[in-house]
C-alpha cells in the first residue's frame, strides 16, 4: 500500500504541471481519474511523456454537455481532490469553480494551477515556460558571452508548479485532518520560481555580486565552482565551495598554491586559466578515476543518452523502461515503509470511460447511448 493509498483525485489539468503533481500522487497510491474532453483524443501534448501518463484512468467527457456535467458531479462524492489549469474564469464559465463545488463538497481540495496565479495584473495572461523563467528574473542568471539570458532545455517553471501543486495539497490534506474541510489552492508557476531565487535575490539586495550573472565567462565565475573542459572535449564540474575540500583539490591538482585563494577576486582569472589547462590534460574518465574519493566534490555532465547506464541512477531504480524502451524517471521520494509503485503502465486515451461509467452506476444500454451521442468516447475496438 502506497502512502496515499484510498486517495480520489480528479485530474482536469490536461497540461503538464498539473500532468506532473497527479503522477506524484499516483505514484503513491492515489486513484487519479484523468477527465479530457473527446475532442482532445488526437492532442499529442502528452503523449510522448510517459511518466506522466502511468498510474491513472482516464475517462473522456464532454463537460459542455449538460449529461456530460451531471456525469463528472457524479465523482465527486467520493473525490478528495481537484486538479484543473484552466485560465482564471474558465471554471467558473463551465459551472465548476470551487465556490460552487465546495458547497457541496466542502472536504473538496480544490487545487489550481496556472501561470501567473488567479490574482495580480497579469492573471489572464497567456504564457509558457519561458515567460515565467523571464519574469521571475531567472532568466537574468544564466547568461551567454553577449550577455543575452539563455533559456534552459527543460520545463523549470512547468516541473516547479507541479511539486508546488503537490506540496499544497499535502498541506490541505494534513488541514483537512485537523478541522474535517477541504480548502482551495492557488498555485502560480511564476510564484514558485520566484521562491526558488532566494540566494540570488540575497546577494543582489545586499550589494553583492553574483558569480556568472554577467556573461557567465571565466571571468565572473568562481574557479571553484564551475566546468571544466576535459581533453576528449566532455566536460566536469568542481564544486568545492567549503575551503577544506578546495585545498584537497588544489594539492590533487597539482596545484597546492592556490589553496588559500579560492574566493580572491584579483587571482580569479589566473587560478581559472590554470585548472583549465589541468583538466584538459587528460580524458574525462581518467579525471573521475583521479577524483573518485567521497569529499573530492566533482561529478561529470552526463548526456541524457547515458542516465540509464549510469550505476547510481540504477541501483536507485531513478531510470526506468516505459512501453517501446522509453526511458522515465522513477519515483520520488523514496519512502520506507510506504514505497510507491508503478501499478500501471501510460494510459491510452478513454480506455476507461466504460468502466468508470459503470462504477457510477450507468448500466451497459445507458453507457451505448451516451457513446452515441458523443458525451463519452471509449477507446474500446468500434467506439
Amino acid at each position: 500500500m502506497g502512502a496515499l493509498d484510498g486517495l480520489k483525485v480528479v485530474d482536469l489539468s490536461r497540461l503538464l504541471p498539473g500532468a506532473f503533481c497527479t503522477t506524484i500522487l499516483a505514484d503513491h497510491g492515489a486513484d487519479v481519474i484523468v477527465v479530457e474532453a473527446p475532442g482532445f483524443k488526437d492532442d499529442k501534448v502528452l503523449g510522448e511523456v510517459p511518466m506522466v501518463r502511468r498510474n491513472k484512468r482516464h475517462i473522456a467527457l464532454d463537460l459542455s454537455t449538460d449529461e456530460g456535467k451531471e456525469i463528472f458531479f457524479k465523482l465527486l462524492p467520493a473525490a478528495d481532490v481537484l486538479v484543473e489549469s484552466f485560465r482564471p474564469g474558465v471554471a467558473r464559465r463551465l459551472g465548476i469553480d470551487y465556490e460552487l463545488l465546495s458547497a457541496s463538497f466542502p472536504g473538496l481540495i480544490y487545487c489550481s494551477l496556472s501561470g501567473y496565479g488567479q490574482t495580480g495584473p497579469l492573471r489572464d495572461k497567456a504564457g509558457h515556460d519561458l515567460n515565467y523563467m523571464a519574469i521571475s528574473g531567472m532568466l537574468d542568471l544564466n547568461r551567454d558571452k553577449h550577455g543575452t539570458p539563455i533559456a534552459p532545455n527543460f520545463q523549470i517553471a512547468h516541473m516547479s508548479g507541479g511539486l508546488y501543486a503537490v506540496i499544497g495539497i499535502l498541506l490541505a490534506l494534513a488541514s483537512r485532518a485537523k478541522t474535517g474541510r477541504g480548502q482551495y489552492l492557488d498555485v502560480s508557476m511564476t510564484d514558485g520560481l520566484l521562491s526558488l531565487l532566494a540566494i540570488p535575490l540575497s546577494n543582489t539586495f545586499s550589494g553583492k555580486p553574483f558569480p556568472g550573472r554577467e556573461g557567465n565567462n571565466q571571468h565572473a565565475q568562481l574557479p571553484c565552482y564551475r566546468v571544466y573542459q576535459t581533453r576528449d572535449r566532455r566536460h566536469i564540474s568542481v564544486g568545492p565551495l567549503e575551503g577544506h575540500l578546495w585545498e584537497k583539490l588544489c594539492r590533487k591538482l597539482g596545484c597546492p598554491e592556490y589553496s588559500g585563494f579560492q574566493y580572491d577576486v584579483d587571482r580569479r582569472s589566473e587560478i581559472t586559466a590554470r585548472l583549465e589547462e589541468v583538466f584538459s590534460s587528460r580524458d574525462l574518465r581518467r579525471w573521475l578515476e583521479t577524483l573518485d574519493e567521497s569529499d573530492d566534490c566533482v561529478a561529470p555532465v552526463n548526456k541524457m543518452a547515458n542516465l540509464p547506464n549510469e550505476p547510481h541512477f540504477q541501483e536507485r531504480q531513478m531510470i526506468l523502461m516505459g512501453p517501446g524502451g522509453i526511458p522515465q524517471p522513477g519515483i520520488v521520494p523514496k519512502l520506507a515503509k510506504t514505497p510507491g509503485e508503478i501499478r500501471r503502465s501510460e494510459y491510452r486515451f478513454g480506455e476507461d470511460t466504460e468502466a468508470i461509467l459503470a462504477e457510477l452506476g450507468y448500466e451497459e444500454q445507458q453507457i451505448r447511448r451516451l457513446i452515441n451521442e458523443g458525451v463519452v468516447w471509449s477507446n474500446k475496438a468500434g467506439h
